[in-house]
């Protein structure tokens, strides 16, 4: 893959579709990505979640970075689907760079219509910005 222009990886993704796009970290808390829900039902397993720093990230040692994805259908309330990234930071392992990717995960066929990122720390220090970008699965 080539870089664009502010220097990540170009990814080819679903309809120029984002659940999370250069979005700031939460600190101490949940956000729900700054793009979603998009609507993912009936891909039959041809569809990646993928995230990467969109900048250099940091999280305090014993802190704690994750990002799951949130699934439902209709008015239904979202049910966890799964924990795509976890970390928790030692020895300096909460720096990262810019354009790091830090997880695929392959949605199942089973997903439900709605689906959604949510980010969460346990830094109130936490800084960078990640992506979250659906992208095709070539076949």
């Amino acid at each position: 893959m080539y870089k664009k222009a502010d220097g990540l990886t170009h990814i080819g993704r679903v309809y120029g579709e984002s659940l999370a796009n250069a979005q700031t970290l939460p600190q101490n808390t949940s956000a729900d990505g700054n793009e979603g829900p998009i609507q993912a039902s009936g891909i039959l397993g041809a569809l990646e979640v993928i995230v990467r720093a969109n900048t250099a990230i940091t999280i305090a040692d014993t802190k704690a970075l994750t990002v799951k994805l949130q699934h439902r259908d209709g008015a239904a309330a979202y049910a966890d689907l799964a924990t795509i990234y976890s970390l928790t930071a030692a020895a300096g392992s909460g720096s990262i760079a810019k354009g790091v990717e830090l997880a695929r995960f392959v949605l199942p066929s089973t997903v439900k219509t709605d689906l959604k990122a949510v980010i969460t720390t346990t830094d109130a220090a936490a800084a960078g910005k990640l992506d979250i970008l659906p992208s095709y699965l070539p076949r």
